[in-house]
């Protein structure tokens, strides 16, 4: 086991404590090997990230499949009665088909059934997350082994965009800063270890960029990881202030944990002048994606996890520009395996081709955001929040953030942060486009507002639902 994961509990102390105790250490740690910091399997994982052979890779994701069932059904609970199945000599993914669908619901009623009793309390690594949902969920991890390559895999993410552990990163990713909500407190703090300059989530107005990029100066920046609409805000206020200093030193922005649709990535690309990464994978650890500088499409890495998209239905989507939820499989994973893990995030596979530089890779043309992301219209209909990307008005340039809270059918809130008012004409034509794209069944508010509030991490939700599914159907 590697120290990052044995020292995981004290992690936040670390990030907590002042830049002079935090500088000198994090120096010091940084020039540990990567076998010491990460584990001994850290280097393996960095190499299978890289793999380019098709053929290698099909032959390593069936294999990593079907030991991963295998494993399963020979050590948790809950599967122990489908041993005899695996005497048969049938593909991985028939066996896979076997298992049944699992929701965070499933693992939350009886955890110890999922968890696998050849593993000793002792390598399990406690998570919690809540993402969109209303309750926190509480799982497993395998210790030493799936942070480790997760962080062997988002280093290989990186290089395609030429980031090396010499350049600093700007992030945008919600680590709040100590002491800065105290007048006066510092806004920033720099991390060795990672060479990051963390900027504090509750400090994303106007206001406050102009100090953002100053620092980002001071501090040599040339990347930028962060949520989507974080950066996405950033590049908007650059636009109208530019910044060529902190523009023109960045060479590559990867945006992670939300979706971004096609005019927030143009709009980064273009304030930047580079390319513009998206990435897609959650805390379980049991799939993991991203996009090429040349490509936006979500490349799936076949090695971390096994995907699947499924219909309503919970049937199988093979054909292209289906849209289906995603269903993952974790690899390496011995302590509490996802088998057949509904993400509640909806995708579809792409008609085009692989890329050149990802041969073997699974292709998803594009992630819509979750399936409990959409408006219920008067007559129940439900329409997908993603059908408000694509081409908007130029009035939308005038719009910092939006946000869209709905409380009963054919009803819906739309808030649009804007640091000035609108002018009557810029409202009518946003009027008109939301109507156009809810279908005449949803009735739109619009709301300008000057702040739309961020959760304590600095993610903004994008749709606040307060209708349940059983309820929009009834509408009908």
């Amino acid at each position: 086991m590697g120290i990052e994961d044995w020292g995981y509990r004290w992690l936040k102390r670390y990030m907590d404590a002042p830049q002079w105790v935090k500088a000198p250490l994090g120096r010091l740690y940084s020039l540990l090997p990567d076998r010491l910091r990460h584990g001994r399997d850290f280097p393996r994982y960095r190499a299978e990230a890289g793999l380019q052979s098709a053929d290698d890779i099909a032959r390593l994701a069936d294999s990593r499949l079907r030991e991963t069932l295998q494993w399963a059904v020979a050590t948790v609970p809950a599967y122990a009665a489908m041993a005899a199945q695996f005497a048969l000599e049938i593909p991985a993914e028939e066996l896979l088909a076997l298992f049944p669908l699992m929701t965070k619901l499933d693992y939350k009623r009886d955890p110890e059934r999922y968890m696998s009793t050849a593993c000793s309390e002792a390598e399990r690594l406690p998570m919690q997350t809540s993402g969109s949902v209303a309750e926190p969920f509480r799982f497993f991890l395998h210790k030493g082994v799936s942070r480790a390559k997760e962080s062997a895999y988002i280093e290989a993410f990186g290089q395609r965009i030429g980031l090396t552990r010499q350049d600093v990163v700007l992030s945008l990713r919600g680590r709040n800063i100590r002491g800065a909500s105290a007048e006066g407190g510092s806004l920033h703090s720099y991390e060795p270890i990672k060479r990051m300059l963390w900027i504090s989530p509750n400090h994303l107005d106007a206001a406050y960029m102009p100090l953002h990029v100053e620092a980002a100066v001071t501090h040599r920046v040339s990347f930028i990881q962060g949520y989507s609409s974080a950066v996405y805000e950033l590049a908007c206020w650059l636009e109208f202030h530019p910044a060529p200093g902190f523009t023109e030193a960045v060479r590559g922005v990867q945006l992670f944990s939300e979706s971004a649709d096609e005019g927030m990535v143009a709009l980064i690309e273009r304030v930047f002048g580079c390319p513009v990464l998206v990435h897609y994978g959650h805390s379980e650890r049991a799939v993991m994606a991203g996009s090429m500088p040349d490509d936006h499409r979500y490349f799936v890495w076949p090695l971390y996890g096994h995907v699947e998209l499924i219909d309503e239905a919970g049937r199988p989507i093979t054909e292209p520009g289906v849209q289906g939820e995603v269903v993952a499989t974790a690899f390496d994973n011995k302590v509490m395996p996802f088998i057949r893990y509904r993400t509640g995030d909806l995708a579809m596979w792409s008609a085009g081709p692989a890329h050149p530089a990802l041969p073997g890779y699974p292709v998803l043309e594009r992630i819509d955001g979750r399936n409990n992301d959409y408006f219920v219209g008067h007559d129940g209909r439900r329409i997908p929040v993603a059908s408000l990307g694509g081409l908007r008005p130029p009035e939308f340039l005038q719009v910092e953030a939006s946000q869209y809270e709905q409380f009963e059918p054919g009803q819906l809130i739309v808030r649009l942060q804007s640091a000035v008012p609108l002018s009557p004409e810029a409202l009518a034509v946003l009027d008109r486009y939301f109507r156009t794209k809810l279908l005449g069944c949803v009735e739109p508010e619009l709301r300008v507002v000057p702040q739309i509030e961020r959760t304590a991490r600095g993610k903004r939700r994008l749709m606040i639902q307060h209708i349940k599914a059983e309820e929009g159907a009834r509408a009908a």
